[in-house]
């Protein structure tokens, strides 16, 4: 168990929720406005919720953007960790992957998208924990 930094797992999946969050604001914006039915005052919630879910925009945004933010995250947790990088980085993507179950048992969003990123989600982060160990210099 030395070779997992729990620290860095923990702040590599908050930096990799987070920040997929924070950036989807503008997509999101982009895209009620340019729905041109309104301002976004007269979007209630469930027609917002459905006119994001069957955006290409959005789906598109959405895969590409979270994506680099899980190698985001995947770097940030070897670089905290220090050791292992490969392994803390891919550590960094438990939340994604538990979201990303949930999201298949409940049959929310697009199921094979859901299906897609169970093993994305992982590869994503052990690429920042590559990333993060060809910076040092040490491949583990």
């Amino acid at each position: 168990m030395k070779r997992i930094s729990f620290k860095g797992v923990a702040i590599g999946n908050v930096v990799d929720i987070a920040s997929t969050n924070i950036i989807m604001i503008p997509v999101m914006i982009y895209v009620l406005a340019s729905a041109g039915t309104g301002s976004l005052s007269d979007h209630d919630a469930g027609s917002a919720t459905s006119l994001l879910r069957g955006s290409a925009v959005f789906l598109t945004a959405s895969s590409i953007l979270g994506g680099l933010c899980s190698v985001l995250g995947g770097y940030v947790s070897a670089r905290i960790a220090g050791r292992e990088q490969l392994l803390n980085g891919a550590l960094a993507s438990i939340l994604c992957v538990g979201f990303g179950i949930y999201a298949v048992v409940k049959g929310t969003g697009h199921l094979w998208l859901n299906l897609l990123d169970l093993p994305l989600s992982p590869a994503l982060g052990a690429l920042g924990g590559y990333l993060r160990s060809r910076q040092t210099g040490r491949a583990d």
